[in-house]
């Protein structure tokens, strides 16, 4: 991975294959380091603006030599858009498009300058960071002509001014750590699944929890079996791949919380649909319905790595959805772990399934403060937000709310959607507790939030959907196209930001022995 490093000094003196700087759309007037470097080079930038060759709108590249002038080979100009527009997020595009164009014209090393002066240095390095690192990924394992290692940006240099270096520090830390973590999530998200296996997956996230001293457990399906996790089982017992129940616990000498967060991603390893089968049109994608068991396990690492004083839970539920003489059909009964019974109207509904019995194992074992799952649960989620948002849904107002914001700051935006108590007269089964999709009416995001409500007791809980943000079929400015690694930057600022704030109606019902849910 490239190598980052801060520049406190003078950027225009550090010797380096390119110096990329940030031009606005529409300015009048040079800040006084774009000043002197068209000072350097004659003038060229303001005649360039002048003639309309250049404009700053975000997401322009523009990469010039400078012929000796500056410490720099290259000068390359990213457009960051109007002035007052500019966000932590806008920086991350504008840092991924820049290092597209470094990896594809061959310079290895730079300096950016486009979190120089920042107003909130810790955001907006990071953002600079994670854009740079997340665009310069590639998967290329299984491709036997891949692209040549020396195409590789190898050093930056992220400029701060000197006041601001603690901070700044921060935010680079921030960003490699989960950039790496992201990269893990994405590579799991993009290997087939005859490689992406239960298996493999409970191997990685060992040896990645051997690494940084987190306790690591996994259960197969025969104990799984004995242990009543029944709504688990029964979509595993259609594949010829065991199962695992995968869990990893972070657990610091001196955590903010005396007890857990509790992670919870939905790890389908493939989803045919079961016996419901799945059109074969770009069935081939379901290798990536593990999307949210990747982002806790990327998560939680990154928490450790960052040596946040969290105490963390992560459960990943892991199996295919296959179909078979053994698998659910339609019409089946299922008892789940906390005893709710569940009609199978639709085994392509499974993901439901597997997180209610690891919603309430974990719920039930470790007792956690708040809960969040995430998962790539509804394909209705892209009709209500397509591909710009992920769905919100929980029992918690104010847990729903901090989730938005933290997903505003990061860049991994979501939009909350309601529960309202009709949404859960659409899962009233005639022969059953509940069934695992909506009787009527659509509203398929909510009904399925509606479902796992079943499986979380008094605990405060927020559910992510991340069907329609997890996978780009197009390259963006730092989502190469493939899977994104959806919800480990999101994630870990919201651990961190629930450990430095508590919810307050957390606190409340901590101190009266747990907050009563609200149930159909």
């Amino acid at each position: 991975m490239t190598k980052i490093d801060l520049l406190t000094a003078d950027p225009l003196k550090k010797k380096t294959g390119a110096l990329v700087l940030g031009l606005f759309e529409e300015e009048k007037t040079l800040s006084p380091l774009l000043s002197s470097v068209d000072s350097a080079l004659g003038g060229e930038i303001a005649r360039m603006r002048k003639n309309g060759e250049i404009r700053g709108k975000a997401g322009e590249t523009t990469l010039l030599p400078t012929y000796g002038r500056l410490s720099a080979r290259f000068l390359l100009l990213a457009g960051l858009g109007k002035a007052g527009s500019v966000t932590s997020e806008s920086l991350r595009k504008a840092s991924g498009s820049a290092a597209a164009v470094l990896r594809s014209r061959n310079i290895p090393e730079a300096v950016t300058t486009l979190a120089l002066g920042s107003a909130d240095p810790v955001a907006d390095t990071e953002a600079v960071v994670e854009g740079t690192l997340l665009s310069l990924y590639r998967f290329e394992t299984y491709k036997s002509d891949r692209e040549e290692a020396p195409y590789a940006l190898k050093s930056l240099s992220v400029a701060a001014e000197k006041k601001d270096e603690k901070a700044a520090e921060t935010g680079r830390r921030f960003g490699e750590v989960i950039s790496r973590n992201t990269i893990l999530a994405r590579d799991l998200g993009n290997h087939p699944a005859n490689v992406a296996t239960p298996t493999m997956i409970a191997k990685t996230a060992e040896e990645e929890a051997r690494k940084r001293g987190i306790t690591f457990l996994s259960y197969d399906r025969e104990k799984l079996d004995r242990m009543g996790l029944n709504a688990l089982v029964g979509v595993a017992r259609g594949s010829d791949e065991p199962a695992r129940l995968i869990v990893l616990e972070y657990r610091p000498d001196k955590p903010a919380n005396d007890r857990p967060f509790l992670l919870v991603g939905k790890t389908l390893t493939f989803d045919s649909g079961g016996i419901s089968l799945k059109p074969a049109d770009k069935m081939e994608l379901m290798k990536g319905d593990m999307s949210g068991g990747a982002a806790v396990l990327g998560t939680i690492l990154s928490v450790a790595d960052l040596g946040l004083p969290v105490h963390v839970v992560a459960v990943m539920p892991a199996t295919e959805n296959m179909p078979s003489g053994r698998a659910n059909k339609p019409g089946d009964v299922v008892k789940a772990y906390n005893g709710t019974t569940i009609e199978i109207i639709n085994t392509d509904a499974e993901g439901r399934l597997i997180l209610a019995d690891a919603l309430s194992f974990g719920i039930r074992t470790y007792h956690p403060r708040l809960v969040v799952d995430v998962a790539t649960l509804t394909g209705a989620v892209v009709v209500a937000l397509g591909g710009q948002a992920l769905g919100i849904l929980g029992n918690n107002e104010e847990l729903i709310e901090r989730t938005r914001k933290v997903g505003e700051a990061t860049g991994e935006r979501g939009w909350p959607l309601p529960l309202f108590e009709e949404y859960f007269d659409q899962i009233k089964s005639d022969v059953a507790d509940i069934r695992n999709t909506g009787s009527k009416g659509g509203a398929g995001t909510i009904t399925g939030a509606a479902f796992l409500h079943h499986f979380v007791d008094e605990t405060p809980w927020v559910h992510l959907d991340i069907a329609g943000t997890a996978w780009v079929d197009s390259n963006e400015p730092y989502k190469p196209k493939g899977n994104v690694g959806m919800g480990v930057r999101l994630m870990t600022h919201l651990v961190k930001d629930l450990a430095e704030h508590p919810l307050a109606e957390a606190e409340k019902a901590a101190a009266k022995g747990g907050r009563k849910a609200r149930r159909a």
